[in-house]
């Protein structure tokens, strides 16, 4: 009993007086109290200035903790203590066979049973292979010695996992923030375009008040004018009319030649209707470029043999040397252009390729059936539907006029084909702008097609959104 009850005390001397549980990671404050270091930090985490011992209430520097290492052994072996004594007492009541009240000392290997010998008596246990309890115990520790180690592997195994989904949180704040800032960013764009926009709208109505204006005054001036020759026929006929006869008729064909003076006729003013050209980046593009992007990689065996094609059929760069490569019936050889896969015989597609700032290229789309005659002159171009760079100017095969770009030179293309429909269109990626469509009919396979100029610089396929 007096084991019992100094293993008591121990017990309430081990606890933490915040949590009332054993002590974890234990820690002393000024005034000598102990607490759990997570306990005590908790309970000061909203104080700043004042640290009271939640005990004394005596003030302490919150950065004063002292690490009770020896606290902490005492609680294990206090635990240890109580822990054995439990399982001798356990131990103790267990030794003695329920049923027969004999004294347990034998092992039975095929039921997992500790058996008195009065267990073993046919018909029970017959047959089995029963063995002393202390040789089975010693069987079972070295059995039990090799699964410490591969447990030990599986406990560290799952603290990695759990250490990994720790940081799960932290990630996903991130993307969060990412995707915030992104969102900010959009919306920044979006503010400044429509301000552009209506500064541009407003500029042009107010341009058109003063044309229409103008042409109003105009009108108006006509209009007096003609109201002054009404005035002076009226005054003549009222004056023609009493004249003696032969004088009246030598004025009467003045009067007739002014009175055929027609009419000013009346000025309709009609605004034009503008309108907000709202950015199609916050529309249809993005929906695009989510649901139809498609992966693009280069084929080598139509590279012209200046072109040199990365490993990872990506990218694309013009070399003054030519390449010693076999004379495949598909290789283009007199323009610089490459062929890209996978062939499209149907449906909507989008990708995008990284331009940067070289000065000359074009991309787009081209009909898989191009003759080896047609690869090889300078036609090549010949069935194919592309957007071009040439020095500061853009343009597309089909388009008669250079086409203006909102914002210079892109550094990115957007290609969208709509096969079904027959349409290619091309995207300014740099602002997510529309920049030109084809319509045509499609019968045959296309493949992407891809110009390469006659500089170091490459030409990249992008992948997800590395080129934004």
């Amino acid at each position: 009993m007096a084991v019992e009850a100094a293993l008591v005390g121990l017990r309430a001397e081990i606890n933490c007086p915040i949590c009332l549980d054993d002590l974890r990671d234990p820690v002393t404050i000024e005034c000598g109290h102990n607490f759990c270091r997570s306990c005590i930090q908790q309970s000061w985490a909203d104080l700043q200035d004042w640290f009271p011992c939640p005990v004394c209430r005596h003030p302490c520097q919150e950065t004063h903790l002292r690490s009770n290492t020896q606290l902490g052994r005492m609680i294990d072996i206090a635990k240890l203590l109580q822990v054995t004594r439990s399982k001798k007492k356990r131990w103790e009541g267990s030794r003695l066979c329920k049923k027969h009240s004999q004294v347990l000392t034998l092992f039975c290997e095929e039921d997992q049973e500790v058996l008195c010998p009065l267990c073993t008596e046919p018909p029970n246990h017959q047959g089995h292979q029963v063995r002393p309890v202390k040789e089975a115990a010693s069987h079972h520790r070295q059995r039990l010695s090799s699964y410490i180690e591969p447990l030990k592997k599986q406990v560290a195994d799952v603290q990695k996992l759990i250490s990994i989904q720790s940081k799960k949180p932290l990630e996903l704040r991130e993307k969060v923030e990412n995707q915030r800032l992104e969102l900010l960013s959009e919306f920044e764009h979006l503010k400044q375009f429509l301000e552009r926009d209506q500064e541009a709208i407003l500029s042009r109505l107010a341009n058109e008040e003063k044309a229409i204006g103008k042409k109003l005054s105009a009108n108006i001036t006509a209009f007096s004018k003609y109201n002054s020759t009404l005035k002076g026929l009226l005054s003549m006929a009222i004056e023609s009319s009493i004249l003696p006869e032969v004088e009246l008729l030598s004025q009467i064909k003045s009067f007739y030649e002014n009175s055929e003076e027609l009419s000013p006729s009346m000025f309709s003013a009609q605004l034009r209707r503008e309108g907000c050209s709202f950015p199609f980046q916050y529309s249809a593009l993005q929906k695009i470029r989510r649901r139809f992007r498609v992966d693009i990689i280069l084929d080598p065996e139509t590279a012209h043999p200046n072109l040199i094609v990365s490993e990872d059929k990506k990218c694309v760069r013009y070399t003054k040397r030519k390449q010693d490569v076999p004379e495949f019936p598909k290789r283009f050889t007199v323009n610089t252009v490459v062929l890209g896969f996978p062939y499209f015989h149907a449906g909507r597609h989008f990708w995008e390729v990284e331009v940067g700032d070289k000065s000359k290229w074009a991309i787009g789309v081209c009909k898989d059936s191009l003759s080896t005659r047609s690869r090889r002159t300078p036609s090549a171009c010949l069935g194919c539907r592309r957007f071009r760079q040439q020095g500061s100017g853009h343009g597309a095969s089909g388009a008669s006029t250079i086409l203006p770009l909102s914002e210079g030179k892109p550094r990115a293309i957007g290609v969208f084909l709509d096969y079904e429909m027959g349409a290619v269109s091309f995207y300014n990626m740099t602002d997510k702008s529309h920049i030109y469509t084809f319509t045509d009919t499609f019968n045959r396979p296309l493949r992407p097609y891809f110009y390469v100029g006659p500089d170091s610089k490459p030409l990249r396929i992008c992948t997800g959104t590395d080129c934004e």
